[in-house]
């Protein structure tokens, strides 16, 4: 018993002991989470002003860029000004007329654009005489030449001749073929009608046995050999000629024109019908064509621009 009681005792004395280290761990818990919980209230507290720092550095940020654009745009409309102040006008008209003759000189060289070309040179002309100073007299002598010689120069029809390409290309599919008039021919006029049934199947009986056998002249037997297939792609073929010459008409290729116009009439004289007179009005029309001459010699304007260039670089080294 005694033995049990001081055992009870210091069961008792241990559990005592324990509950206080609870109560001494939990008080110091509470205090180190009010501590934690002040701290993070007042880091809390330094975020939010940091924001606050932040926010007011992109407003003042915001504030210079806005500055910094508003400078850049005067000082670009400032440059704008100046630069328009201090322009010279007669390098505005030189750089104007150097630009037009460039253009005028691709017209003539890569399209032969003659009417073109002539336009251009007489508003050149015509703003050297309003700005009338005497050092572009040379470039005013050099494009009144230019000007005379391309009013002498033969005038083509180019504009005529690829719509008459044009209409032939259009006409193509109608023109009969020479195998035609031998795959539909036509029934022979003033045949007395049969009086009875007799007469009638007699006629009927005649007439298919002569469709056995036919005799014709063929004077033209590749033209007779031509399926419908190969008929089209005849027809598309004659076609891609007349629109290749109508491409060499525009590039001045005069050897190219012919020959596409040769092959395109001798498909015509091969396999289509000639005594038509769609197909002979189109060989007359190709005939016609294949006379024209393409290859003018049309004059360049490198003296005009080498006038003009030297003005600009006179001009230039006579600037303040």
């Amino acid at each position: 018993m005694v033995v049990a009681l001081v055992a009870l005792a210091a069961a008792g004395g241990v559990w005592l002991y324990q509950q206080q280290a609870m109560e001494t761990l939990r008080l110091q818990v509470s205090r180190e989470l009010a501590q934690g919980q002040q701290q993070l209230r007042g880091a809390q507290e330094r975020e939010a002003q940091a924001q606050l720092r932040g926010q007011a550095l992109e407003r003042e940020l915001a504030l210079v860029s806005a500055r910094q654009n508003e400078t850049q745009s005067q000082q670009a409309a400032l440059s704008s000004m100046y630069e328009a102040l201090t322009r010279n006008e007669t390098q505005r008209v030189l750089a104007e007329t150097e630009q037009t003759l460039a253009f005028a000189s691709q017209q003539l060289q890569l399209a032969g654009n003659v009417d073109a070309a002539l336009v251009g040179l007489n508003a050149i002309d015509q703003k050297l005489a309003a700005l009338n100073r005497p050092e572009l007299i040379t470039l005013r002598k050099s494009i009144g030449h230019d000007i005379d010689q391309l009013k002498t120069q033969p005038y083509l029809d180019v504009v005529g001749i690829a719509t008459r390409l044009d209409t032939l290309v259009a006409g193509v599919d109608k023109l009969p073929l020479a195998i035609d008039g031998y795959r539909d021919p036509k029934a022979k006029a003033g045949a007395p009608a049969p009086t009875n049934a007799l007469q009638r199947f007699g006629g009927e009986l005649w007439h298919e046995f002569r469709q056995l056998i036919q005799i014709r002249r063929i004077d033209k037997p590749d033209a007779m050999l031509l399926t419908p297939n190969e008929a089209f792609f005849l027809r598309e073929n004659i076609k891609l000629r007349l629109l290749d010459a109508r491409t060499a008409l525009l590039m001045r290729n005069e050897a190219a024109f012919r020959s596409d116009l040769k092959a395109a009439g001798d498909y015509l004289k091969q396999y289509f019908d000639s005594s038509a007179p769609a197909v002979r009005n189109a060989l007359a029309s190709l005939d016609t064509l294949s006379r024209e001459s393409l290859a003018l010699k049309l004059p360049d304007l490198s003296a005009s621009l080498s006038a003009v260039r030297q003005g600009r670089l006179a001009t230039e080294r006579a600037k303040p």
